[in-house]
């Protein structure tokens, strides 16, 4: 019988061990997700952390950051791992983005392309409906030592159309949907591209007052695969 008793008493004192454990490392785990969501944005709905956003892709992203956490992956190793497989943008903590990037750029070595839009935001001021449409131009540069190859661009809204050229080769007018499956422009190290921004004025979406729109550029670049350009105006009758 008192072997028994302390075989007993031994499991029981395992299993309130176990459970402590459990308990403490489902606190450390909540405590690493209040202090790491609010540092990451979600890639969809820009200008948005996790921690407040409920999209699909925000809902993989923390997804993805708990099973990261479930298996011991340190704090700054996450955020490591977020930027590789959704963006670098996505770390909304300008310090970890820094230290992140230069990792990157290390891991990435010298001969990689190095995609360079210029400028990288645009704002026409006040524009009148009047005028239909405004354009702008923009360089797209490789900076890089290898190929860049662009293979998506799209925009923010169908008010906005850009294309693309490169020499003497010019891409089809992108929209809200993008290019087309398979398509894709290579851009020569040390080239430069140019893009065209066209906006429709008289979009149904464009309405007086201020304009915020964008388009993204999607690059074989191992830092910056997605580059965003912002373009602004002030819209009158």
């Amino acid at each position: 019988m008192k072997i028994r008793h302390k075989i007993s008493s031994v499991i029981l004192f395992a299993l309130c061990l176990l459970l402590s454990f459990q308990i403490v490392f489902a606190q450390d785990i909540s405590a690493l997700k209040a202090d790491i969501y609010p540092k990451i944005g979600c890639i969809i709905c820009k200008n948005m952390t996790i921690d407040k956003c409920n999209c699909p892709q925000s809902r993989e992203m923390k997804a993805y950051i708990e099973a990261l956490l479930e298996t011991g992956v340190p704090r700054e190793e996450i955020f490591y791992k977020v930027a590789k497989k959704f963006s670098l943008k996505a770390i909304m903590d300008r310090q970890i983005q820094a230290g992140i990037e230069k990792r990157l750029i290390k891991e990435a070595g010298d001969k990689r392309p190095q995609i360079f839009v210029e400028p990288s935001t645009i704002n026409f001021g006040e524009v009148s409906k009047k005028q239909g449409v405004i354009r702008a131009a923009f360089n797209l540069s490789n900076k890089g030592k290898a190929d860049l190859i662009i293979t998506n661009i799209k925009t923010s809204c169908g008010c906005v159309a850009v294309s693309l050229q490169v020499g003497k080769d010019k891409s089809p007018v992108f929209g809200t949907g993008g290019a087309p499956t398979g398509w894709q422009m290579v851009i020569k190290p040390k080239t430069v591209g140019q893009i065209e921004l066209v906006i429709d004025l008289l979009h149904p979406t464009v309405h007086k007052g201020h304009l915020l729109r964008e388009f993204s550029i999607f690059s074989n670049d191992p830092i910056h695969p997605e580059t965003t350009v912002i373009v602004e105006a002030e819209v009158g009758e």
